[in-house]
């Protein structure tokens, strides 16, 4: 789908693109024709493609262009005339100041909170001084061996040393953030099979390394523990599964935290099928109760991603990824240097700042702390309803009451400048039973109050009678 804005046309017919930023293919759509109504590219009156011509132009099902055109034609953006088709309104679209100003709280974006007392910039700020004055040696800020410098690795090495049993300098590489790592791990495991298996609700970022790589997501059931053993098991039988991929703790979208007896099953049922596992374990520091990782386990088996993102801060993109041994880490290390060269050394040496200095313990703690205050707002507004919400999690997983659907719900939140994720954006089986959930995230709001209003009227819109349905025809 093209996500390119166009140059302004002399030709009366729009030039279609859509807005890459949207959370659903159609709101690309629709922001695409208000953007160009408010950049004068789109005059009252102006015609509009037909929706298939759309469709097709765009590389999306018609569906999508209704729902875009729907939303259009609901705001008053455009109109239908008998004999010339659908075009611009007469009024045009000119939002008054409010609508153009309205501050969006975006609840869709898993980010970590900003803690009360903690300038994230002037942090950076500080440290970077610090690491160009005599933090770090002069080679710290030239060309680096993929994987990072011995001193930074080491330094993640000594990190992780408080979660994984076991192990070596030599098996850590730093990668530029968890989703670098994850797309590397993908295409090197997965090249004699493209059978991929992830929980029946996953991170989305893994849906879109497996639609690069051409993978075959295999959906393995889950309970509120997580995934089911032997769900896993029949998908072993059935399938040539290359690789497992596991949020232990507090799953990316259900909140789910495995046991550590089912960690064990699946760590077995692995070693029984020769199954590679990549455990992705973002939320470890900021937990509540901290649990032995599935590397501990199947270590030979096991690639480990432990990710600065959700316990300092996503400006940092860098993880630290574990190999099974030391020639996994070469192999690995060829992939990245494909991708991107290295990790930036100079936010390599901040981490490393940060781990001797005892300043990203810190911030995971504030950042904890702050979850768990966010959690207190949430469990008030949703008060009597169905939601899982961890202790220290940043986000929760809110199934909706019975007379609501997911994908409507988020609409109805987007009419109130709210963004968040139905349960199909995490779905790895698009054939399965739709589940009517929500994941929202609570961190990104900008403060309790921004995220108090925000929750209070998605509590609202769940208390209307009936909900808005929109007609697809």
């Amino acid at each position: 789908m093209s996500s390119k804005r166009p140059s302004l046309s002399q030709s009366k017919q729009w030039v279609a693109w859509a807005e890459p930023s949207a959370p659903y293919k159609y709101l690309g759509i629709y922001e695409a024709i208000v953007a160009d109504i408010a950049a004068g590219l789109l005059q009252p009156g102006d015609p509009m493609p037909p929706q298939r011509a759309l469709a097709a132009a765009l590389g999306v099902d018609l569906t999508t262009v209704t729902k875009a055109y729907g939303k259009a034609r609901d705001e008053g953006i455009i109109e239908t005339r008998t004999g010339s088709g659908t075009c611009i309104a007469d009024a045009g679209f000119a939002p008054g100041p409010d609508t153009r100003k309205a501050e969006v709280i975006d609840l869709s974006k898993n980010s970590p909170p900003r803690p009360i007392g903690h300038d994230i910039n002037m942090l950076i700020a500080r440290e970077i001084s610090r690491a160009f004055v005599g933090g770090g040696k002069a080679s710290s800020f030239n060309y680096q061996e993929t994987g990072g410098n011995l001193r930074h690795r080491e330094a993640g090495a000594a990190w992780l040393s408080r979660r994984l049993a076991s192990i070596e300098v030599e098996q850590v590489i730093l990668t530029s953030g968890a989703q670098s790592a994850l797309y590397a791990l993908c295409h090197l495991l997965c090249r004699k099979s493209r059978y991929l298996a992830v929980g029946q609700f996953c991170y989305p970022g893994i849906h879109t390394i497996a639609r690069q790589l051409d993978l075959q997501l295999v959906p393995i059931v889950m309970d509120e523990e997580g995934l089911l053993p032997e769900s896993f098991e029949q998908a072993c039988n059935e399938r040539d599964i290359a690789a497992l991929y596991v949020v232990p703790n507090i799953d990316n979208p259900t909140t789910a935290t495995l046991t550590e007896a089912r960690r064990e099953q699946l760590a077995a049922i692995a070693r029984k099928y020769s199954i590679s596992l990549i455990e992705d374990d973002p939320y470890y520091e900021t937990a509540a109760e901290t649990k032995r990782p599935l590397a501990d386990f199947a270590p030979e088996l096991t690639w480990y991603i432990a990710t600065l993102s959700k316990c300092a801060t996503p400006a940092l993109r860098l993880a630290y990824l574990v190999a099974p041994d030391v020639d996994g880490a070469h192999h690995i290390a060829t992939t990245m240097q494909a991708m991107t060269m290295m990790v930036s050394p100079l936010l390599a040496e901040l981490a490393s700042q940060w781990i001797h200095n005892g300043q990203l313990e810190q911030m995971a703690h504030a950042i904890r702390d702050e979850n768990l205050e966010r959690l207190h707002l949430a469990d008030q507004a949703f008060s009597g309803l169905s939601f899982k919400a961890p202790p220290q999690g940043s986000h929760i997983w809110l199934t909706l009451p019975m007379s609501w659907q997911a994908l409507d719900f988020a609409n109805q939140a987007e009419r109130q400048n709210i963004k968040l994720l139905p349960a199909s954006s995490f779905a790895s089986d698009p054939g399965g039973e739709p589940k009517e959930s929500v994941r929202i995230s609570l961190g990104n709001a900008e403060d309790r109050s921004v995220l108090t209003e925000a929750l209070w009227k998605l509590r609202a819109i769940l208390d209307q009678s009936q909900p808005t349905y929109r007609a697809i025809v």
